[in-house]
């Protein structure tokens, strides 16, 4: 596919409002810091680090496969996120908008409320100033600009860009639920498969990641925080049902918490209209949650 993309309009101006959205969140990290060494805020002494905030409030992306989704589709679903100390369940939806077929897509994703439950241990190693332990939390809103720059060549792998902004919408930084600050991402992906003809198993497709995570912090020190981003993944495809299997997370450079990882596997079974997905994730490193999703995917170009 020759890459003539680019010369469309609509795609140019998409792509520049997306990244002067993102760099409005790098300039913010200006603004002077509303406490002092004397005087601090309470918010101040909560770390804003994924090793010390909910398990929604810095999640690591989900793993790309260098190609869009190119339909119309809405995903819905509930998390439980669990370790010792802190049970939480969310409701999450995504909506996926095709811009341009095949080319450009618009990604929505919110977190819409999760209810949580903390051991007291666990607010006091957050410095949270919940006092009951326990309550509801509103998640911040991410959209994302994908766009496929290369697709089915003969000799090149699949690659496509990703470019995300979450806002700051999230709910109750007194329990370290989300860090009420901005932030953004992008990552490139390549992916390509292995076809298999009479056999059980129709498709492998296998994919890596790259890319760089920035978001603000309360330090006085350090006001946003620099993550490379990586991942790797194999979905084995059968006739109706998906196995898909990742491996990623981000590194900081502040060394608070800030080095994430997981591995994810999900198991989709594919009808007309619904896909039906259950996942589990495993905190590896600085996610202290083990992760149960059961979720539901809402084709409608398929439905028409």
């Amino acid at each position: 596919m020759k890459i003539k993309w680019f010369k469309n309009n609509k795609i140019r101006q998409m792509i520049l409002s997306q990244l002067i959205v993102m760099s409005f969140y790098s300039y913010s990290q200006d603004i002077p810091n509303k406490s002092t060494n004397e005087n601090p805020h309470w918010s101040d002494l909560i770390v804003m680090s994924p090793r010390y905030m909910g398990p929604n409030a810095l999640p690591v992306p989900d793993i790309r496969t260098g190609k869009i989704n190119s339909h119309w589709e809405l995903t819905t679903g509930f998390d439980y996120q669990f370790f010792k100390y802190d049970k939480t369940i969310d409701f999450f939806a995504k909506m996926n908008i095709p811009i341009v077929k095949n080319i450009v897509s618009l990604e929505l994703y919110a977190v819409v409320v999760e209810y949580f439950y903390m051991d007291t241990v666990l607010r006091q190693e957050r410095n949270t100033f919940e006092l009951e332990g326990e309550g509801f939390a509103y998640g911040d809103f991410n959209f994302a600009t994908l766009i496929q720059v290369l697709k089915d060549h003969d000799k090149l792998p699949d690659v496509s860009l990703r470019l995300n902004c979450r806002t700051a919408s999230g709910t109750n930084l007194r329990a370290a639920r989300y860090t009420d600050m901005p932030g953004y991402f992008f990552d490139l992906s390549i992916g390509d498969k292995i076809e298999l003809k009479d056999n059980i198993i129709k498709k492998i497709d296998i994919y890596g990641m790259l890319g760089f995570y920035v978001w603000q912090t309360n330090s006085v020190k350090h006001r946003q925080n620099d993550a490379f981003l990586y991942g790797i993944g194999a979905d084995i495809n059968f006739n109706k049902i998906e196995i898909s299997n990742s491996f990623g997370g981000y590194i900081g450079y502040i060394g608070n918490g800030d080095k994430p990882m997981v591995y994810r596997i999900h198991i989709m079974y594919k009808t007309k209209n619904i896909y039906y997905k259950i996942g589990w994730q495993a905190g590896i490193n600085d996610i202290l949650y083990n992760s149960f999703t059961l979720s539901f995917v809402f084709n409608f170009d398929k439905k028409k």
